[in-house]
Order: structure tokens, then sequence, then C-alpha cells
């Protein structure tokens, strides 16, 4: 089995040589191919959009909401989807800045592009594609496992405060059973718990991988991580980081409840920031694309806040205005940005030395190799 996927990798990284070489040949097929990925985008999103029965009610009552006296609220929601993605490009900076010249700007662009890739997939797991396009190819790895880190972050804080406001919701509706209540609390805040000692606590994690799962090492590219990235980070910038993601989360948490306001949705401050959160918490459970999934979120809006008085249209409008505002948006200045990126270089595979990062442990260069240099009786100085 080993050899299979080490054949079929192996495959793979022709085939994407030959096409990059191909491709920086020929501009217009460059071009091409951007111009397909913007296609596409606006593709799917008309079908998303007219494929939706209630649009045009959506959008009737977002007119006369915007003539109203709310419309401060939806100004507040829009100005703050900058600072929501410029949190997410901080957090993603600082690993990205560690081992390659990064300005902020390009990380920006960088994060918009895979908003756009990330519209297309389960999960999002396309906007990690959409990244690495501003990578060094030679460093490529390195940016997916820094975005790995930070969703992870990002996770992280989704699961405390998921469990906070759940707390609040559960106690005071009977939106499920009690026994699944407290399942879905205690789940959050066990998995916070155990994630929070994990990323503070990874090399004790590398070494339980060493000792309990050996076989882990047969599988293909896995030695290729490099622990420097993860031992490089003091604790004081672990805590920083996981700041930044706290920053976001409060951001886009704010950004629902002033749609909310906008739509005529009025609940207090902490009625409706602890069913923001447990919102967010019940929808990490749908593993949905963006855009199919989002009749999936929009019914999970409707039944919560139809306790709190909110007729479905306006529950509907409110979680719709915020995946505009905050994935349509930043879409398609993503896909803009495509335009700027030389796509045959980044894609450009070759065998070429990995970054000189100063090498905290020495004789580990893979996370197993880690564990057997810890283990190494070191040598005495006389």
């Amino acid at each position: 089995m080993p050899y299979l996927c080490n054949s079929i990798m192996h495959f793979t990284q022709k085939v994407i040589i030959k096409a990059s070489a191909f491709i920086s040949d020929n501009k217009w097929l460059s071009l091409l191919v951007k111009t397909g990925v913007a296609s596409l985008l606006l593709v799917v999103l008309y079908f998303e959009l007219t494929n939706r029965n209630n649009l045009q009610q959506i959008w009737d009552a977002f007119l006369h909401q915007l003539h109203g006296a709310n419309v401060l609220w939806l100004l507040l929601a829009a100005l703050l989807m900058p600072l929501n993605w410029m949190a997410e490009t901080e957090k993603w900076h600082q690993f990205i800045a560690k081992f390659q010249p990064f300005s902020r700007q390009k990380a920006l662009l960088a994060v918009f592009t895979g908003v756009t890739f990330s519209l297309f997939t389960p999960n999002r797991v396309g906007e990690y594609g959409g990244r690495v396009l501003y990578v060094r190819p030679e460093n490529q790895w390195f940016a997916v496992v820094a975005n790995l880190i930070g969703n992870f972050c990002q996770y992280m804080v989704l699961l405390g405060m998921g469990a906070i406001g759940s707390v609040w919701i559960l106690s005071h509706f009977q939106i499920v059973e009690s026994t699944s209540g407290i399942g879905i609390v205690l789940f959050a805040m066990l998995g916070f718990v155990v994630m929070l000692w994990i990323y503070f606590k990874l090399d004790l994690v590398v070494i339980w991988l060493k000792t309990h799962l050996p076989q882990l090492k047969k599988i293909p590219y896995l030695n290729r991580i490099r622990v420097e990235l993860f031992l490089r980070f003091t604790r004081k910038e672990r805590a920083e980081i996981l700041g930044w993601a706290a920053v976001r989360y409060a951001i886009y948490s704010s950004q629902y409840f002033f749609l909310l306001r906008f739509f005529n949705i009025s609940p207090g401050i902490v009625e409706g920031f602890s069913g923001i959160f447990s919102l967010y918490l019940l929808q990490t459970s749908l593993p949905l694309p963006p855009l199919t999934g989002l009749v999936a979120r929009g019914n999970l809006a409707v039944f919560l806040w139809g306790y709190f008085g909110a007729n479905e249209l306006a529950a509907l409008a409110a979680t719709f205005s915020l995946w505009v505002i905050n994935l349509v948006i930043p879409a398609l200045i993503g896909t803009v940005s495509l335009f700027y990126i030389n796509i045959s270089k980044s894609v450009n595979y070759k065998n070429e030395p990995a970054p000189n990062l100063p090498k905290i442990y020495p004789d580990a260069s893979s996370i197993f190799d880690l564990a057997r240099s810890w283990n190494r009786p070191k040598k005495r100085t006389s």
C-alpha cells in the first residue's frame, strides 16, 4: 500500500511539472486558466442565487430595511468585514513569516484567494490550495501546515465559546432533549480542553505518536513534516496566535449580531451572542461546502431565532447577508488578485532544497526523528 501511494504521488508530481511547464510557455493558456477559475466562481454563485426560492423575498426585505432606521447596523457589519479578514491574515502571517519574507498585503491577497477556492469544497478545504499559490514552491508544505494550525486555533475558540453559549441557550429553551444537550456541551468543553493542551504541549504529542503509533511513519510524505515550524514558536507567540483567533471570532460574531438587529431580530446582548455561539457550534457538525450548505445552515438559524420571535424570512436574510459580506465579497477580490500571480511558478514542484531553518534539535528532520533525538542518550562532555 505505501508503494502504491508513493507511485501515485510521484506520477501526480510529474503531471504537475509538465503541466506547469506547458502553461509557462504559453501566456495565453495561463490567462485562460485564470479566466476559467473566475468564470467558474461566477457560474457557481449564479447557480446558488437563482436556485433560492425565496431570494426575491430576501431582496425585498433587505431593500425595506435599507430605507429604515436600522441601516447603521448593516454599515457596522460591512465595516467589520476587512477587520475580520485582517485578523485571519495576521494569524496566518505570523507562521509564514517564520520561514519566508512575506508582506501583510501579500498575505491578505493570499487569504482572499483562499476564500475563492474554498467556496467549491466541503469544509472550505480549498482554502489551502488558494493560499499556497502565493508561497514559494519549496515552502508550500509549510504553508499548508500553518493553515492547519491556524484553523486548529479557530476551531478551538469555536468549541470553547460554543460550550458557553450552549449552556445558556439549553438552560432557557428546550431546543433538544436534555441528554443530547448535555452531550453537546460536554463534547465541546472536552474538545476545547484537549485541543488547548495539544496546542501548548505539541512536543509531548509527537513523543506519544512515535511511541504508540509507529506505523504512521510508513505514510508517504509524513516524514517531510519538519518540527522546526512548531518548535520555533514560544508559548507567548502561540498565545498571541490563539488571541488573533479569538479576536476574529468576536468580530464575525458581532457582524451576525448587527445583521440580526438590521432585520429587526432583537434579542438582548446575552441572549443574542449565546444564540450565535451555540449556532456556530451546531454548524460545525455539518460537513457541507459554504455554497450547498447555505440552506442547511439557514434552516438552523430559522429554528434557533424562532425562539426569539423572529420570522423565517428575517432569520434567512440575516444568515444570507452574513454569507455575502464575509465570503462572496472576499471571494470576488481573491478572483481579481488571482490574475496577478504566476500559477506555473506556484505549482512548479522541483526538488529544491528545504529552507534553512535553524535547528532547535539538530537530529530532528521529521516529527518522528524528534522523538528519536530526545530518546537518544546525550553525550557526556568531560
